[in-house]
C-alpha cells in the first residue's frame, strides 16, 4: 500500500485530489495537510511515500517545505500542484520536477503517481530562484533520529561555527536550547542578512537579540545577547558595526 500525503490551503483542492485518487485502482493511505510545516508534522508521523504539494500556502510555502524535506535520510516523492502560467512551468521542466497543473485531470495524476521521482536540494534551490517563489527560509531545518525539527527563524538567538557545522542557539517555551545544523555561517549571512550580524567569524546573532557591549579587563568586548548568560566576543573588524546598529 502506497502512503499519499495531499498538501493544499484549499480544502476544495485536498478533496478533490483524494476524490480522484479514491477513484483509482490502487490501494492508497491517504493523509492531508493545509500548509508546509503541517506537511513536515505529517511526515514526521506518517513517513509518505509519495507528497502532491501546492507551492503557494500561507505560513510555509511548498518549496521551502520540500527543501527541509530533503533533510531526511530518505525523502518522500515530491509532486508539486501549481496554477502557475506557462512562463513559470518552464522552470519545473528545466529542472526535471514532477508538476500537475491545476485544475488536476486524472489520467494526468495517475501518471505522475506512476513516475513520480525523487527531488534533490540542487533542483529546489534552482526552483526557487526561477520562480522568485522562496527569497528566503522561514525556518531552520535539522535531522533529529530521522524526523525534522524545524526551528523559527524568529526564535533563534544566534548561529556560532563549531568546526564542520553550526550550533543553533534558539528560545523555547522552558528556556534556551540549541542543535547542530550542516549550513555554513557563509551561506546563513548570505540569506539571512537583514536578521543576522556577523560579529566574529564564528557568530552570527540575531539583530533584535542584541543587548549590550561589555569592555574586558584584557581589552576584549564582549556582546550581550537576552536570554543568554555568557557573552560573545567581538572581534575587532567587526565591531564598528555592532555599535553603529546599537546606535541606530
Amino acid at each position: 500500500m502506497i502512503k499519499i500525503l495531499i498538501v493544499d490551503d484549499e480544502p476544495l483542492a485536498r478533496e478533490r485530489l483524494q476524490r480522484l485518487i479514491e477513484e483509482m485502482n490502487i490501494e492508497a493511505h491517504l493523509f492531508q495537510a493545509s500548509n508546509g510545516l503541517e506537511a513536515i508534522e505529517q511526515v514526521n508521523e506518517q513517513e509518505p511515500d509519495v507528497i502532491l504539494m501546492d507551492i503557494r500556502m500561507p505560513g510555509m510555502n511548498g518549496l521551502e517545505a520540500a527543501y527541509h524535506l530533503m533533510a531526511l535520510e530518505n525523502p518522500p516523492a515530491i509532486i508539486f500542484t501549481t496554477a502557475y502560467d506557462e512562463y513559470a512551468l518552464q522552470a519545473f521542466e528545466s529542472q526535471a520536477v514532477d508538476y500537475l497543473l491545476k485544475p488536476i485531470r486524472q489520467e494526468r495524476l495517475e501518471k505522475a503517481l506512476t513516475n513520480c521521482r525523487k527531488l534533490n536540494k540542487l533542483q529546489l534551490e534552482q526552483l526557487g530562484r526561477q520562480n522568485e517563489e522562496v527569497t528566503y527560509r522561514t525556518h531552520i531545518s535539522a535531522q533529529i533520529r530521522g524526523s525534522i525539527l524545524l526551528i523559527a527563524i524568529r526564535d533563534i538567538v544566534c548561529f556560532l561555527a563549531d568546526h564542520k557545522y553550526t550550533t543553533v542557539k534558539y528560545v523555547k517555551d522552558d528556556g534556551v536550547a540549541e542543535t547542530i545544523i550542516e549550513d555554513t555561517l557563509k551561506s546563513l549571512e548570505k540569506e539571512f542578512s537583514s536578521a543576522f550580524l556577523r560579529i566574529h567569524r564564528n557568530a552570527l546573532v540575531q539583530k533584535k537579540c542584541i543587548e549590550a557591549l561589555q569592555k574586558q579587563p584584557d581589552g576584549r568586548v564582549l556582546l550581550k545577547l537576552k536570554g543568554l548568560s555568557d557573552g560573545f566576543e567581538v572581534s575587532r573588524r567587526h565591531l564598528s558595526s555592532v555599535r553603529k546598529l546599537m546606535k541606530s
